[in-house]
């Protein structure tokens, strides 16, 4: 029986989500960018709002 060959990764950045890469893949191309750099920039997006957001309801609770 044959070795079952594990599928290569699809993008440079680890644990993309199918929606994730799909959203990617679709900023990527509406933008002209690599898929890896429409990720990365989503993430960084992401991990900026959620700073935000923690950041208001700290203030809210001192308040």
């Amino acid at each position: 029986m044959a070795k079952r060959k594990s599928k290569p990764e699809l993008s440079g950045i680890s644990a993309v989500s199918p929606a994730e890469a799909y959203e990617a893949a679709y900023f990527a191309r509406k933008c002209g960018l690599t898929r890896d750099e429409a990720l990365k920039i989503m993430r960084e997006a992401q991990r900026s709002a959620e700073t935000t957001v923690f950041s208001s309801a700290k203030r809210q609770k001192l308040a």
